[in-house]
């Protein structure tokens, strides 16, 4: 490991965070302040998704029930989110790790 993963990982140790080391990783990558990721990660982690657009399609799906109602009952529609508004809210990293902007 290296000394930034072996640092992160103390951090994320003493602060008693159950995370994914590789998302963790990302999101401080994406940050650019271990202490900082450590201390927001569980807020920011949204999980793994291929794509931005997947993740808004399931968040919509989860919580909107007009879009869930479309969505199930006209086989082979497919909505097209604005993907601008997401990315202001989200953001996708390398290892497909979906945070959420804290």
């Amino acid at each position: 490991m290296s000394r930034t993963a072996d640092y992160l990982t103390e951090l994320a140790e003493d602060a008693g965070i159950v995370a994914e080391l590789e998302a963790l990783t990302a999101y401080a990558a994406y940050v650019g302040n271990a202490k900082y990721a450590v201390a927001t990660f569980e807020d920011a982690y949204c999980g793994q998704w291929d794509d931005l657009e997947d993740f808004a399609h399931d968040q919509l799906m989860e919580t909107d029930a007009e879009y869930r109602a479309v969505r199930e009952s006209c086989r082979g529609w497919r909505a097209f989110p604005d993907m601008t508004a997401w990315e202001c809210d989200y953001t996708h990293t390398s290892g497909n790790y979906v945070f959420r902007s804290l």
